[in-house]
């Protein structure tokens, strides 16, 4: 009998995303130097937000992870252990700057980002979420319970939003540091009426002129 019944199809979690609205605001709020976020927070949000970088591999980046004449970050993910290399923008770059010359405690530490507070050690998984959270405030979104405020929706940002530009799969798991292509599935769970929502300048994304060839 059970031959006769209709095949089910597996259904497909439809993750949370960023409005354009939502993402409009971060990045200004990134951009506002006038407000209450730390250099620290500022840098992290900007790392987040234009290079997809998960949280863990953000908040342990080293001083020898960024090669500033050739203007690239070159990590070992934590969570793969899969090495990946990504473009460094002036927006960031001048961003971790900042927060290296003008507000980074005194340390002999390699990691760049430290806690505020002695005896300043590197900052956690935990201290990510509260950055993130720090950052959705001072933006004024997602502010209510049932709204996400993870790290992870600036990464799930990037990738629908290259996916929109018509950048193949390939391309945005190499500048997401996947190791096959399928692992992006996941994260183009949204339907293609939330891809076409967003609508932001490739400028500052790190995606090499190569890219516009294919």
């Amino acid at each position: 009998m059970v031959t006769y019944l209709p095949d089910i199809k597996k259904r497909k979690k439809n993750i949370k995303y960023l409005t354009p609205e939502e993402s409009e605001m971060i990045r200004d709020c990134l951009y506002d130097t006038g407000n209450h976020l730390s250099a620290r927070n500022r840098a992290l949000g900007m790392l987040l937000y234009f290079t997809g970088l998960r949280a863990s591999d953000a908040a342990k980046l080293r001083f020898e992870d960024i090669d500033w004449e050739k203007d690239e970050i070159h990590i070992l993910q934590h969570k793969s252990g899969v090495p990946v290399n990504i473009p460094l923008s002036a927006t960031v770059g001048n961003a971790i700057f900042d927060y290296i010359q003008n507000e980074r405690p005194k340390s002999e530490n390699p990691q760049i980002f430290l806690c505020g507070y002695p005896p300043y050690d590197p900052i956690s998984g935990d201290t990510m979420w509260v950055i993130a959270s720090t950052i959705y405030k001072a933006a004024g979104v997602r502010q209510t319970k049932d709204k996400r405020r993870g790290t992870h929706l600036f990464r799930y940002h990037l990738a629908t939003y290259l996916a929109e530009q018509g950048i193949s799969q390939p391309v945005i798991s190499e500048v997401l540091g996947h190791e096959a292509p399928e692992s992006l599935d996941y994260y183009l769970a949204a339907d293609i009426t939330h891809l076409r929502e967003c609508a932001l300048s490739m400028e500052e994304f790190p995606v090499g002129e190569e890219v516009f060839s294919l």
